[in-house]
């Protein structure tokens, strides 16, 4: 376990597009919940206390929008965090924020309690498309949060932005990569807007009231972000990730290494390697609800709904659906080492794959290609 994810699901109101589990923050919402954040800590060691002596590199508050609790509460949490798993003392300790959930005292507050890295989701500078999505904040409080953010001392900030919105126009993707550069953030992640089924957003595409643009305007986007992040400097090193060299996230990667982190809070998930489950894991789940989370912990149960013990073939699979999703692809001889031979049909899915240049073999090393990166997910499900 070497990176430690803590969901923090709380926002001051729902977006319009979101659809990771939050809650709309109030006292009521909000009280006892950091108690029952350590309660499933503490019911993690009393179980895999081996697990939790493995020292951390990156501790992440995601959400929900962290920022909605006070700082002194996520400081408080976080030195929490420290007494029951060692974190070293260089880790990465990242935490998410929108702008206008935290002030200037605020994030001097969050730096000085050990937070290094800060992700603020900006999603668009265009006042309309604010609105379309649904977001709390205006184009000013951007820049006020984003100089704040600079002031308190933080090491890294990264900025968030969303592409293929309803009404937005090539030109307006273009202002909003213009201006985020302006800032010079070491990190920037740019996503693709993907309306899910249950968001008000994609309710009112159904019904017509507004339309995502055509698949191929979304792709030039894509094209253009690319272009224009690395014509300033950013790698892209993951699909919708870039960073200026040496600030790429250390917290994310695991993800698609398929490296052990702990996922605590409702909706989180994990992977771990416990005695009895290396190298493949064992993937973890909470349930997606504050209550049914609440429940589980208040009973003196870890809160997982999900206890799989992975396979060879999930491990490759998984090597390999996630591992592509970076830009330098993955080291096909490092996982047959760590995990074993892949599974006989997944080597010939590879293999037709090669072929027909929907990856790229260079020695021991594949990757997706340039031109693929913004349809990996179609071409990745040929793995599944």
């Amino acid at each position: 376990m070497r990176g430690i994810y803590l969901h923090i699901p709380f926002c001051r109101r729902k977006c319009s597009y979101c659809d990771f589990y939050s809650v709309t923050a109030s006292s009521d919402a909000t009280a006892g919940f950091l108690d029952l954040l350590l309660r499933e800590m503490d019911l993690f060691r009393h179980r895999f206390p081996e697990d939790a002596q493995e020292p951390a590199d990156t501790v992440y508050f995601g959400g929900g929008t962290p920022t909605v609790l006070p700082p002194e509460a996520l400081c408080g949490l976080l030195a929490a965090t420290r007494v029951r798993f060692p974190v070293e003392p260089g880790a990465e300790v990242t935490v998410e924020a929108n702008p206008g959930t935290v002030s200037a005292d605020g994030l001097r507050a969050l730096a000085t309690g050990g937070f290094t890295r800060i992700s603020i989701g900006v999603q668009s500078f265009q006042p309309a498309i604010l609105r379309t999505l649904g977001r709390i904040h205006g184009v000013e409080e951007v820049d006020r949060t984003y100089r704040e953010a600079r002031s308190a001392g933080f090491s890294s900030i990264g900025i968030d932005l969303i592409f293929g919105i309803p009404g937005q126009t090539a030109q307006d993707w273009e202002a909003d990569l213009d201006r985020t550069i302006a800032f010079l953030p070491a990190h920037v992640s740019a996503y693709a807007l993907a309306p899910e089924p249950g968001t008000p957003l994609h309710a009112a595409i159904g019904r017509g009231e507004v339309a995502i643009p055509p698949d191929e305007e979304v792709a030039q986007m894509y094209e253009t972000a690319r272009k224009i992040l690395s014509g300033a400097g950013y790698r892209q090193y993951e699909i919708s990730n870039f960073a200026l060299p040496g600030s790429e996230s250390r917290h994310n990667p695991k993800y698609w290494r398929r490296e052990g982190y702990l996922g605590l809070g409702p909706s989180a998930h994990g992977l771990i390697f416990p005695p009895g489950t290396a190298p493949y894991g064992l993937r973890t789940a909470t349930p997606p609800t504050l209550a049914g989370y609440g429940s589980r912990v208040r009973e003196g149960h870890l809160p997982w709904i999900e206890e799989r013990a992975c396979s060879r073939e999930d491990a490759w699979k998984e090597s390999l659906i996630f591992g592509l999703r970076m830009t330098e692809g993955v080291d096909l001889e490092e996982i047959e080492t760590r995990i074993g031979a892949p599974p006989e049909p997944l080597r010939d899915a590879v293999t037709d794959m090669t072929r027909t240049g929907k990856l790229l073999r260079e020695g021991t090393r594949l990757r997706l290609p340039g031109n693929l990166l913004f349809v990996s997910n179609e071409v990745l499900a040929l793995l599944a």
